[in-house]
């Protein structure tokens, strides 16, 4: 197994490949300088852990990123996908409401418009009304006029008896008159009236018309908004979805530069955070944290294992059976099997590989969920934290870091590997 052994007090025999490379850098970063002299700043006492609030606004753990490791720069394909396809949907969405609201002010205005439309026929339907009416009723007149004219004889005037008096045939000449000039206004008032009849029907019909186009453009751009309408909603539910692909990808992208996930970050730094609240003295970083978790397990994802954004490992991670064999030493069990799935003799657990004496000496609710889960990396995480922080306090020195680390694994070469990847963790990660 390529794990270090842990809380055994002893290892496989030979150094790891990857343990002698880690060696050599930290002895040539000890070199280079100076950590190794006397009186001189490590990296923890130049750069204390500084004093951080808890944000209240944080989600809890598993159900998103905190803050302040959501704002550290990281990379993934699937993050990068994840957020074109945001950025695809954001930009249909904000098409789609602007569209939604140019139609809706088009509704708005041709309701407006259909309003006045309506009112407008209402009055020519009146006038027209009230014009055949006029047109009617001179049209009787010129009818009256016809009859008199017939009955009195005006329009045979040279036919009338030659024995009529000149008197009555001057009276009859200016009945005559009258009658023609009566006549002929009644035609003119007609003829106008005719006119007018014909001009208000055919601005009626007019208006008529715009008012079927107005009600067909209103049954157009009602449908045109319910259209737009469910596919917002649908843009809506699809953001949804991708919002979850999104903090789904972030929890398991990298951060740049290093090979440790969102996820695995958040977990150190939540039980970092988590410490400082319930053990000030303390003061462990949350890269000290990480150091272990990048030795015993690579965060979680050893042997092809990966980090749920629960925090849970999948599969679950086991060490080798401490049973004496391979160089180990021999450790009974002490759980039934509760833990390490052996009732014959304990293997360590979880991400950060806790024998289930240890674990259950000192375990850690993370989560909130009522259970210490070894295999739950932000239980684990903060499980280990305490279990350092049992060898403070002043964690944020080397001297009493390394002391820490040597309870965590009776390995000086184990120590070693883990300060030099918990300060590459420093110098790489901008989280103070």
């Amino acid at each position: 197994m390529d794990l270090l052994d842990t809380h055994t007090g002893s290892t496989r025999s030979g150094m790891h490949a990857p343990a002698l490379l880690a060696m050599t850098l930290l002895i040539l970063a000890c070199l280079l300088t100076g950590l190794t002299e006397v009186g001189s700043a490590s990296p923890l006492e130049r750069n204390a852990l500084p004093s951080v609030l808890r944000q209240p606004s944080d989600p809890v753990p598993g159900e998103g990123l905190s803050a302040a490791v959501a704002a550290v720069p990281a990379n993934s394909a699937a993050l990068d996908a994840a957020l074109d396809e945001q950025k695809k949907l954001t930009e249909k969405q904000v098409r789609a409401q602007q569209e939604l609201q140019r139609t809706d002010e088009e509704i708005q205005d041709a309701t407006l418009r259909r309003e006045a439309s309506t009112e407008l026929l209402a009055r020519r339907s009146e006038q027209v009304t009230k014009a055949a009416e006029t047109q009617q009723k001179l049209r009787g007149a010129l009818r009256t006029i016809g009859v008199e004219w017939f009955i009195t004889g005006f329009g045979r005037l040279s036919a009338l008896n030659p024995t009529v008096s000149s008197a009555e045939r001057e009276r009859l000449d200016r009945a005559r008159v009258l009658s023609e000039s009566a006549a002929s206004s009644t035609i003119s008032k007609e003829r106008f009236a005719r006119e007018q009849l014909k001009q208000l029907q055919e601005e009626r019909s007019d208006l008529q018309r715009q008012l079927a186009e107005i009600e067909d453009s209103l049954g157009q751009l009602s449908s045109k908004s319910q259209g737009l309408t469910a596919s917002l909603e649908l843009l809506g539910e699809q953001l949804a979805q991708n919002e979850q692909r999104v903090a789904e990808a972030r929890m398991s992208a990298t951060i740049n530069g290093t090979d440790l996930s969102t996820g695995a970050l958040d977990a150190y730094w939540r039980a970092a955070v988590s410490l400082q609240d319930t053990n000030p003295s303390c003061a462990i970083p949350w890269w000290a944290i990480a150091g272990i978790g990048r030795t015993e397990s690579k965060h979680g994802t050893y042997r092809g294992a990966s980090l749920g954004r629960d925090g849970l490992v999948s599969p679950p991670i086991f060490g080798p059976e401490l049973d004496g064999t391979n160089a180990f030493a021999i450790v009974r069990d002490s759980d039934g099997g509760a833990l390490d799935g052996t009732a014959t003799t304990d293997r360590a657990v979880g991400p950060m590989q806790f024998l289930p004496s240890s674990w259950k000496a000192v375990a850690r609710d993370a989560t909130g969920d009522g259970v210490a889960d070894p295999q739950n990396l932000y239980d684990a995480a903060l499980t280990a934290g305490a279990y350092l922080c049992r060898k403070g306090p002043g964690l944020n020195q080397e001297g009493p870091l390394r002391a820490a680390y040597l309870s965590y694994n009776r390995s000086q070469r184990y120590v070693d590997i883990v300060m030099s990847q918990a300060f590459d963790y420093q110098r790489s990660v901008p989280l103070a």
